[in-house]
């Protein structure tokens, strides 16, 4: 097995962490309960752990992270928490404060690809956080080690300030401080797309350049060895602390410690041994880090490298100096592969040469933001001429990475692999390293390609509806058989930015990098302005819009925001067309009908909804937007005259109007019997949503009703004759 034997603790490690993962899946830890502590007053007491600056609500704010937290109520167990502080009074690392502030929880991902905070900030050990936060009172005594280092951090970055523009000093201190909450988002975003973010994090490069810098001049200055070591240990792990001790740097300081302890010892270091006993310290303390992106990363290219590299090198078709260079990055990206699908949902292909390219040069920004910094403490001005060379080298970045984006096929949206796939591509991937010894080339390389396609393929089929928890608002996604996209309503009035934060990412999680049509039913801004997101940023997001269909109604029912949504689809190049009732699409089995309104109708815009029939097989739903009165009788009255399967039930309807009380009234429900019905509302939301009088005329029918506010995103698929249906939160 290629050596694995002859290394035991990897054995042990690998056992351990599947161990881990399994108990994990059979056995999550629960997240905790504090709905009913949310928007409350509480005074608690914690240990400073860290502090920093963030911008919140286009100011600087104040932000200390608190461990060991003691609170006054005995209902309220949290061991950690963030406050986001009323003052810029800062109390000292390590020592006890006593705050007050208004507790907030942390939003918790109600649909597939939304960024669940809440696991997020658990896995950091965190549970909550306070606004506006004062200090009550601090203890004197805190941990003086940290404090100095807080402030030797401190000054980096107000050097670091004064020698680079704020663009580049922005990521000058997240890659030589771990400092990111002053990134410049449209660097960190360019960054992202183009797989190269990683630079911008304390790794093993950084670790490597400074801490064997340090090791060299002891070294030069006759420093006998075991001081020279261990004082190297104690400098690189006094560096991670000030920039916080991310994953990534956590795993790099100790295995930079194995690495320069290992001469010390007349032990030959082992990469993959260090890489398993830091792995191992991580999930001792913390089991939930298998589910970091940061951990996922960090350990994933250690495991590229020191595994999957050598079977790699062996297997190059020329073996080439340029295959030979490529194929360090081509093993991390694929192992990295399920990292980035699960997380991203999309793969930057020309990250393969990007990093080529930009790796080298960051060894390069390192070396020059340490001797900025070093000038700068004898002489600004000399410190300023010293950071000249990573001015230029960031902006080449800059420049390699939007001409990237440029290229075709630079955004691969593919999709969140499912839990199978997963495990298929692993099983694989350990198949070629501890295989293919005998096999020739062409099998190596049609073993990688079948274990790339067996993560990256959709292996959907059928028809599937699901309501996007939008909140107080629309948002319903259709796929066929066929690979048709299509939304109807994208909006909100209760979550900001619902475009960029629920409706793409679910998307680019269902692997959708276009949409054939989107329907907006009428102009109600909690039913088109996520949308408009969409739109306005189509060019970056990645997913392009085919055509917008809009209401076909008259001059005067159209309003401003109307004809402002026209002259935004057309400057991005996006076809409109208008529907009424009788407009037929049809995709494959997929058949869409039009029922209200009337051809240039003049109504008030509730009234003007657009309402679709869908057919597919033997499945039938009803999308009715905000329809009520006159528009409801309307439709009731031509689905009387229609004949499906013999009869004119409805197998699925999208409740009208949030569940008004006075939609989806009794005749219309007789008329349709619905088996279920679908109801987006936003959780207490102000007008009462979804009604109890709706409700009570929905179990009066026998109807199966499944509403956002309690499952999240609502999902109907019908494959081969039969329905079944998901809710997000609670499956």
């Amino acid at each position: 097995m290629r050596g694995t034997m002859r290394r035991p603790v990897c054995l042990i490690g690998l056992a351990f962490v599947v161990i881990i993962r399994f108990y994990l899946y059979l056995f999550p830890l629960p997240e905790p309960d504090l709905e009913w502590a949310d928007r409350k007053k509480v005074t608690l007491t914690g240990q400073v752990e860290k502090k920093e600056y963030r911008i919140s609500n286009q100011k600087e704010v104040l932000v200390i992270y608190l461990k060991n937290v003691q609170t006054y109520h005995p209902q309220l167990q949290i061991s950690g928490v963030i406050c986001y502080m009323d003052t810029k009074e800062e109390p000292c690392m390590g020592s006890y404060v006593k705050v007050q502030g208004k507790l907030r929880t942390f939003a918790q991902a109600t649909n597939p690809g939304e960024f669940d905070a809440g696991r997020y900030y658990q896995i950091l050990g965190l549970q909550a956080r306070l606004q506006n936060a004062v200090i009550c009172s601090e203890t004197p005594y805190y941990d003086k080690l940290r404090e100095g280092l807080y402030k030797i951090r401190c000054y980096f970055s107000v050097l670091i300030d004064a020698c680079y523009t704020e663009k580049d000093a922005s990521v000058m201190k997240a890659v030589l401080l771990g400092e990111k909450s002053s990134l410049d988002e449209e660097v960190k975003m360019l960054y992202q797309l183009n797989g190269v973010i990683h630079i911008l994090s304390i790794s093993g490069l950084h670790i490597s350049i400074i801490g064997m810098g340090f090791y060299k001049i002891l070294h030069r200055c006759r420093c006998p060895m075991a001081p020279a070591v261990f004082g190297s240990i104690a400098f690189m792990y006094c560096y991670g602390v000030m920039t916080g001790m991310s994953i990534s740097a956590l795993r790099a300081v100790m295995m930079f410690a194995f690495h320069i302890a290992a001469g010390l010892f007349g032990r030959t270091y082992d990469m993959l041994t260090a890489m398993t006993v830091s792995a191992v310290t991580v999930l001792l303390q913390q089991p939930l880090y298998l589910y970091h992106s940061g951990f996922l990363f960090s350990f994933g290219a250690v495991l590229a490298i020191g595994l999957f590299l050598p079977v790699l090198s062996e297997n190059l078709l020329r073996e080439t100096k340029y295959e030979k260079v490529m194929a360090a990055s081509l093993s991390v990206s694929f192992i990295t592969l399920p990292v980035y699908l699960c997380f991203y949902y999309e793969y930057p292909l020309y990250s393969l040469l990007l990093n080529l390219l930009i790796i080298p040069g960051t060894s390069v920004i390192v070396y020059d933001g340490l001797c900025a910094l070093t000038m700068a403490s004898c002489c600004l001005p000399l410190g300023k001429y010293a950071g000249l060379p990573a001015h230029f080298l960031l902006s080449a970045y800059e420049i390699c990475c939007a001409l990237t984006l440029k290229l075709p096929g630079s955004r691969n949206i593919l999709g969140k692999p499912e839990d199978w796939q997963i495990i298929l591509f692993a099983a694989v991937a350990v198949i070629v390293v501890f295989a293919s010894e005998k096999w020739t080339k062409l099998q190596f390389w049609l073993c990688i390609l079948f274990a790339v396609m067996s993560l990256t393929l959709r292996t959907g089929n059928g028809l599937q509806i699901t309501v996007i928890d939008v909140g107080q608002g629309d948002g319903i996604y259709i796929a066929d058989e066929k690979g048709g996209h299509y939304l109807i309503d994208g909006g909100s009035s209760s979550k900001s930015d619902v475009g960029t934060y629920q409706i793409l990412p679910f998307l680019k999680a269902e692997g959708v990098d276009s949409l054939d049509a989107v329907f907006i039913t009428h102009m109600d801004s909690d039913h088109y302005n996520g949308i408009a997101s969409l739109i306005e940023q189509m060019n970056q997001n990645g997913v392009m819009l085919k055509c917008l269909i809009l209401p076909d109604i008259g001059e005067g029912s159209k309003g401003d925001k109307y004809r402002e949504f026209v002259e935004l689809a057309g400057d991005q190049g996006i076809a409109v067309q208008y529907i009424h009732k009788g407009d037929v699409l049809r995709h494959g089995k997929l058949k869409l009908t039009c029922l209200h309104p009337e051809q240039g109708t003049e109504q008030e815009t509730n009234a003007a909804s657009v309402v679709l029939y869908l057919e597919y097989e033997a499945f039938t739903a009803l999308f009715t937007g905000d329809l009520e009165g006159s528009g409801e009788e309307s439709v009731r009255r031509q689905l009387e005259h229609r004949a499906v399967s013999g009869n004119t039930q409805i197998t699925l309807l999208k409740a009208a109007h949030h569940g008004s009380g006075n939609s989806t009234g009794e005749a219309f429900l007789k008329t349709v019997m619905p088996e279920i019905v679908l109801i987006s509302a936003g959780k207490d939301n102000r007008y009462g949503h979804p009604h109890e009088d709706l409700l009570q005329r929905l179990s009066q029918a026998g109807c199966r009703v499944y509403m956002t506010t309690e499952g999240g995103a609502l999902t109907v698929t019908y494959r081969n004759g039969r329905v079944r249906m998901e809710t997000f939160v609670g499956d």
